[in-house]
């Protein structure tokens, strides 16, 4: 509580004579209880911004997390962007594959949307298969690779194949395709109707009519 009479002796002062200056003592005076009086109002009202502040902040917070929020659906379905993933075979070996995208083509759904697929799948032996094609889906409930739009395989030992489509089974370590396919290694150039994949024998049997040209420099070699 405030002394009233305190206060009101802050401006009781003798009455100067009119024409009469104040001396240094007196105007020091005057100011100095002009302060005591500004000092606590300036911290009533600082004290009251720092009580209503905390209340205001939450609005702003809110707002922008209402703005930020994801639309309905947005987050039900897997996607990942340039990522590597691993797939085992029946015989725990590991290929290696990378990816532009990866998008569940459901929410919840085992079939896995691939863009831009690229992978090494080892053999039994030293040798791999490094496999690549525009698009491609994977099964996870099956173990299986489904590549499509002009896919491209080089063996390590230099041949280089190109099929419309195949799919591999890595349970089985069996491909195979019902599409045109072309070959061209050191032996020569091949053209077939399809095709089916022994990837752990290392055996590639080319099915259908087949066209085979082999380079003359490869006969030649075996007559001497």
């Amino acid at each position: 509580m405030f002394d009233k009479d305190k206060l009101d002796s802050y401006f009781e002062a003798k009455p100067q004579k009119q024409g009469a200056e104040l001396s240094e003592e007196t105007r020091h005076t005057i100011w100095v209880r002009h302060v005591k009086l500004i000092l606590p109002s300036l911290a009533a009202v600082l004290l009251g911004l720092l009580l209503v502040y905390p209340y205001l902040v939450p609005v702003k917070q809110d707002l922008k997390l209402e703005i930020t929020k994801p639309k309905k659906g947005e987050l039900e379905k897997l996607h990942i962007t340039n990522t590597t993933f691993y797939i085992n075979d029946a015989h725990n070996k590991v290929n290696n594959f990378t990816a532009a995208n990866i998008d569940e083509t459901a929410p919840g759904s085992k079939l896995i949307k691939l863009t831009n697929p690229e992978g090494i799948m080892p053999q039994n032996n030293e040798s791999w298969i490094n496999i690549k094609a525009p698009l491609g889906f994977f099964n996870q409930n099956d173990n299986t690779l489904e590549l499509t739009s002009s896919v491209d395989m080089f063996y390590s030992d230099g041949m280089n194949v190109n099929v419309e489509s195949i799919n591999y089974n890595f349970n089985t370590g069996i491909g195979h395709s019902d599409t045109p396919v072309s070959a061209d290694g050191t032996l020569g150039k091949l053209n077939a109707e399809g095709m089916i994949l022994y990837k752990d024998k290392g055996l590639l049997i080319f099915t259908g009519p087949a066209h085979i040209v082999i380079k003359e420099e490869t006969l030649q070699g075996k007559r001497q």
